[in-house]
């Protein structure tokens, strides 16, 4: 279980041992917490909270692309720009997973990967490339990802003073 919050006390039991105290982030965490019984060895993980990619950069992305795919394809439409931004998560070096499954399983894997690429297919198998969607990114992955496409943009001939105002 992975859940986010902020260290609020740190003090002692009566028996002298160490005790943390944690106000987390989603009120809904508690409810996962409060399954584990009270006698449970627990292995803690504590680290940072990466800060989630912003609204503003998922925008600010999607808008690049889409300037993009209407140079480079004259009427842009969601499959282009969709096919765009595989390619980009790929050639950035997204995080990604191969996985052979069944034929008949694709739609499956399509509604829990949103971003994928068709590697290969044969007889009733097929080789999929399961990317982490840019949902998942942090600042800098997004920020990373955001260069890449401005990069592009430029090499298609997209003006990208407007951009580099808003990032």
């Amino acid at each position: 279980m992975k859940v986010k919050g902020r260290l609020k006390n740190l003090n002692y039991s009566i028996d002298g041992k160490p005790q943390v105290t944690f106000e987390l982030e989603r009120y809904l965490d508690i409810n996962k917490i409060g399954e584990i019984k009270g006698d449970d060895l627990l292995n803690i993980n504590i680290s940072n909270a990466k800060k989630s990619r912003t609204l503003d950069q998922n925008n600010l992305l999607w808008a690049i692309i889409s300037d993009i795919d209407k140079k480079v394809n004259g009427i842009p439409s969601e499959i282009s720009r969709w096919d765009l931004y595989i390619q980009g998560i790929e050639e950035a070096g997204v995080e990604f997973e191969d996985v052979i499954i069944p034929k008949k399983s694709l739609k499956i894997f399509k509604q829990a990967f949103r971003a994928y690429k068709i590697l290969d297919e044969k007889d009733d198998k097929i080789l999929l490339r399961c990317f982490l969607g840019s949902s998942k990114f942090d600042t800098k992955q997004m920020t990373n990802l955001i260069d890449y496409f401005l990069k592009k943009a430029s090499e298609v001939g997209v003006t990208i003073i407007d951009y580099t105002k808003e990032f």
